[in-house]
């Protein structure tokens, strides 16, 4: 879990340059969810900070709806950090 609390630490940064108005608010996009879903979880984004988006082609976090075994935590080369539902939860919860 120390990689979901770099990245905690980063965003969090992030969200404290926003507030200075140096940055922008770090986006979250949300997929493989119906909508009621995703109505949810924009609201609980917002509390922690996040900038909620419907269709976005680089956000800062992308959410994935998914159930597998591998939890695989990727970051690709625009920097989009992709992670699962529960690494979400993980992160509002305990880090943000």
């Amino acid at each position: 879990m120390w990689e979901l609390e770099k990245i905690a630490k980063v965003l969090k940064y992030r969200m404290l340059k926003s507030e200075e108005g140096l940055d922008n608010k770090p986006s979250i996009l949300f997929c493989g969810m119906d909508s009621y879903q995703k109505r949810d979880l924009h609201s609980e984004a917002k509390k922690a900070g996040f900038k909620p988006v419907y269709s976005m082609k680089h956000p800062s976090i992308k959410v994935l709806m998914q159930r597998s075994s591998s939890r695989k935590i990727e970051t690709d080369k625009y920097k989009t950090t992709t992670i699962d539902i529960e690494h979400f939860w993980y992160m509002c919860r305990h880090l943000l």
